[in-house]
């Protein structure tokens, strides 16, 4: 199942897109937040191939949209570093410095 949400972070408005199990029951969910700037993808989800296309991209680790914006930021791509987003920073504060 795909499920698109907007999501409210820090009063900035993000589209969420969830893919619930996409390689069958047990498998974790494919997340994406999109930002204006760029956008924070789950580990399922390629940082080479980000980087390849000169993305501005966090990697982090979470099966809801929730755990996204609290979890910290595992890796980050060139273009996202250039806005500000560093490894150990929460979601949240990456979806500000992406979408600002």
């Amino acid at each position: 199942m795909i499920k698109i949400e907007l999501l409210n972070v820090s009063g900035q408005t993000i589209q969420g897109l969830s893919i619930k199990e996409p390689g069958g029951e047990g498998h974790p969910n494919m997340l994406i937040l999109l930002c204006k700037r760029g956008y924070i993808m789950c580990g399922y989800l390629n940082q080479a191939a980000a980087e390849k296309f000169s993305d501005a991209a966090a990697i982090i680790s979470g099966s809801s949209f929730d755990e996204l914006l609290e979890n910290a930021v595992k890796t980050v791509t060139p273009e996202a570093e250039k806005l500000g987003v560093t490894v150990g920073m929460k979601g949240a504060e990456a979806v500000v410095k992406l979408n600002g």
